[in-house]
Parts: C-alpha cells; sequence; structure tokens
C-alpha cells in the first residue's frame, strides 16, 4: 500500500467520523429535549424516549467515542505529515526575510 493511499483512507475515515459526529450533535440538539433522563417534564418523566430505537444516553456515548475517535486520528494525521508542516512553516515564515532586501545607514 502506497503513502498516497494511506493518507486518503485516514482522510477518508476523519471524513466520515467527522460526519457521524455532526449527525450525532444534530440527533442530540434537535432530538431530545433537554434534561439528564432524556426526557423531560413535557414527556411527562418517560425515561425510555428514543431516537432511531437508542436513548440519549446511547447517543450521548456514541457522539464521546466518535469524538475521542477523531481526536486520536487528527494526531496520527498530524505525526504523518510533521515533515510537511515544517516545510511549509519555514518556507512561510523564512520567504518574507529572504525577499525583503534589509539597508542599513548609519547617520545622515
Amino acid at each position: 500500500m502506497t503513502k498516497a493511499v494511506k493518507f486518503w483512507i485516514l482522510a477518508a475515515v476523519l471524513g466520515v467520523l467527522g460526519f457521524t459526529e455532526a449527525v450525532t450533535g444534530f440527533v442530540l440538539w434537535l432530538g431530545f429535549p433537554d434534561g439528564g433522563s432524556g426526557a423531560g417534564r413535557l414527556y411527562g418523566g418517560i425515561s425510555n424516549l428514543s431516537f432511531w430505537g437508542l436513548t440519549k444516553h446511547t447517543w450521548i456515548d456514541l457522539h464521546d467515542w466518535i469524538a475521542v475517535a477523531l481526536v486520536a486520528l487528527v494526531v496520527i494525521h498530524i505525526i504523518l505529515h510533521w515533515k510537511w508542516i515544517i516545510r511549509i512553516g519555514k518556507n512561510i515564515f523564512t520567504k518574507g526575510e529572504k525577499s525583503i532586501p534589509v539597508t542599513v545607514r548609519w547617520g545622515n
């Protein structure tokens, strides 16, 4: 497997996890009422309220674990691209110094 294929797979997995994180966030935000039990006073305190067959606590667990996976893969992504990051950083910060000539005049 080439380096490019590995990077593509990593980017694809990051994309899928990011999309899934967004979906779970929207489900938690829009699909459940506020409150710890997943069923606020409007629902009569029913604690088994679910969305797509999963309770609010299960959605929270999914959301949290997907976030952990995303952070881990972003760290791996940064490690794999570290040489590129350093090279681009040096290019950005040293380019301005080389292109602007500095002349020093002493006195008048």
